[in-house]
């Protein structure tokens, strides 16, 4: 017969737990809005950028800006990985995970070298286990996609490709799609590709006062902060989101497992009495 005291313990534990979980649910429920909001602001920004990139590609002064540059032999691949900080967020990070090694891998097949740029402590953690080339990392500002950090990985991106160092560099991370779904994408950045078809932009609406070379070379490196500020916020929102549907099931099973527990101990309380009526029942018979 199960000890009643040691199902009791363990009812008050699940509860304890319960009331963990809940309160991290709602905590990750609050800084989904505010990932949210973050999100959706920038995002006109970056499709507006996106666009200006567009319509600029086909200029023919752009044939001489590195970042254009599509190298007749591609041995160095940069990989920029955005992760968590921290866990407790179901799938999030793994899936990222599977992404980056399955990729990596190919291009292992491929006899090319493989260099790592990686947001996020998670990332790090389980990266670094496969001795792979870090060129550089960082996580205390993923969450808060704060402009210093996200200008110091921009530049050392565009330097790198530009010096050669990695002569293309694909972003793996994972994009909000809403809060029950968010999609892991393995986008190459760079070099940035030209439109295969022609646009007709126009022509300036203002003409800059400095060299059209310098202007262009401003807005192609803003171009890759751009993309690496919204890639962080997008997954800073479904990190948010992965965290509160993880704390919200763990919160629902800590439910089940009391239920099933109480029964359990409810049980083993009634057999408990009906032993003790039949002692007693014996008893009384045998002092007849």
């Amino acid at each position: 017969m199960p000890n009643l005291k040691s199902i009791k313990r363990k009812i008050a534990s699940v509860k304890n737990t319960r009331q963990i979980t809940k309160a991290m649910k709602m905590v990750a429920g609050a800084k989904l809005k505010k990932a949210q909001l973050a999100m959706n602001e920038f995002k006109p920004y970056a499709s507006t950028y996106e666009k200006i990139i567009q319509n600029i590609a086909n200029n023919t002064i752009l044939h001489n800006n590195p970042l254009f540059e599509v190298r007749e032999h591609v041995k160095n691949i940069g990989y920029l990985i955005i992760s968590s900080d921290r866990g407790l967020c179901g799938s999030f990070n793994i899936n990222i995970f599977k992404e980056a090694l399955d990729s990596i891998k190919s291009k292992k097949l491929d006899n090319q070298n493989i260099k790592l740029y990686i947001a996020g402590k998670k990332g790090t953690d389980f990266l670094k286990r496969y001795n792979y080339n870090i060129k550089h990392n960082a996580s205390a500002t993923v969450k808060n996609a704060e402009n210093d950090f996200i200008s110091e990985l921009s530049d050392i991106v565009s330097k790198d490709f530009i010096n050669g160092e990695i002569d293309e560099l694909y972003f793996i991370s994972n994009r909000y799609v809403s809060t029950l779904t968010q999609k892991t994408d393995s986008i190459k950045i760079l070099p940035i590709e030209k439109n295969k078809e022609p646009i007709n932009s126009g022509g300036y609406i203002i003409e800059p006062d400095s060299n059209e070379e310098e202007v262009l070379t401003k807005i192609f490196n803003d171009f890759i902060y751009t993309e690496i500020n919204i890639r962080l916020l997008e997954s800073n929102a479904g990190e948010q989101a992965s965290r509160m549907n993880a704390m919200d099931n763990a919160t629902r099973n800590a439910g089940k497992m009391i239920n099933k527990l109480t029964l359990t101990y409810n049980k083993a309380r009634q057999t408990a009495v009906t032993l003790e009526i039949l002692d007693l029942v014996n008893g009384a018979n045998a002092l007849k």
